[in-house]
This record gives structure tokens, sequence and C-alpha cells, in this order.
């Protein structure tokens, strides 16, 4: 009988101690999938979808606008290729946003995103997010489109979709070090 307040003070004790990282947000900063929110510094990011493009259809052609005429041109065996990123400021300050992107294959072989000019209303470019606020801004082009989020526009090899899955990485100029991934849905 002696025994009984003993477990039942221990079983308490594991209760209370559990409960107190109940509360306690994990920073992730590799997503299993898009849906999963992933955090670089201060803020968090998701990537809205990830597809390939095509160039001679209505609605993709927008896309391309503001691309350079030397980076138009697409090889026999490339595609063009999106990845919508949102970002939240949750924070009382302003932070940059990520500024370096690239998509790795299962081989090792890394693309970075095409340059696009800020005449592309849906085009991603680094920016310092506002406290409590989101990129793109709501009202904008590119929260208020289907994708809802900026676009990271890549030109690939068609053979990287044959070494998938591919992962978006990312990181900051200013935070040295840090990098956060996220598997594409492909």
């Amino acid at each position: 009988m002696k025994r009984l307040p003993l477990l039942l003070a221990l079983a308490v004790a594991a209760v209370t101690l559990a409960a107190c990282g109940a509360n306690t947000p994990k920073t992730v900063t590799q997503g299993e999938s898009e849906a999963i929110y992933v955090t670089l510094g201060p803020m968090q990011y998701q990537v809205q979808v990830s597809r390939q493009l095509n160039q001679y259809e209505v609605g993709d052609r927008a896309l391309l606008a503001g691309v350079a005429e030397a980076e138009k041109t697409l090889g026999t065996d490339d595609i063009w290729f999106g990845v919508w990123v949102r970002i939240f400021n949750g924070t009382d300050a302003d932070h940059p946003a990520a500024d370096q992107f690239k998509i790795v294959d299962t081989k090792g072989a890394e693309y970075e995103p095409v340059t696009v000019s800020e005449d592309n209303a849906f085009a991603y470019q680094p920016t310092t997010v506002r406290a409590n606020d989101d990129y793109p801004q709501p009202g904008s082009a590119g929260a208020e489109s289907p994708t809802t989020g900026a676009l990271l526009l890549f030109k690939l090899p068609r053979q990287a979709l044959d070494f998938r899955p591919l992962e978006l990485e990312f990181s900051n100029s200013q935070i040295p070090g840090a990098t956060s991934t996220v598997r594409l849905d492909v």
C-alpha cells in the first residue's frame, strides 16, 4: 500500500513534465511535402505548389514575363518549372526574406532559379517582410492568384524529373549557415 502513493506521485510528475513541453513549438527546417511550414531564421515558409509550365499556354505565358531574352529559349530537353512560395513573418520586427534558392535532385544536381524582372507581378523578389505581415502581400497579384504565392522560375533539364524527389533548398545570406528544405510534390 505504501507503493500506491509513490506511483501516483510519479505519474503526476510525469504528466506535469510532459505538459511543460506541450506548448513549445517545434522548429521545422525540413519539410517532407509542400504542405509543411518550415522555418528559416524567424520566419515561416511554405511551398504552395510546384509544377511544370507550358510556355505555349496562355495562362503560363504570363508567368514567363520578365525573363531576359537570352534565357527565354529552352533547349530541346529543357522544361520550365515553377515553385510558388509564401512567407509569414509573425514577429514584431521586419526581417529580410530568403535570397538564395536552388532545386536539388537525388543525384545531387543543383539548379538555380532564372532571374525574372520586377515587371512580372507574380515573380519572387528578395525583399524585407514587414512585422506581422506576409509575402506576397495580401491584395497583390501573387497573393490573389490561385497559387497564392510568389513564383520562383527554374529552367530544368527534363531528366531532372527522373531523379525525384526534388527538393527546394533555400537560405538567407544574412543568416550564415542556416538552410531549409522542402520536398517538392512533383
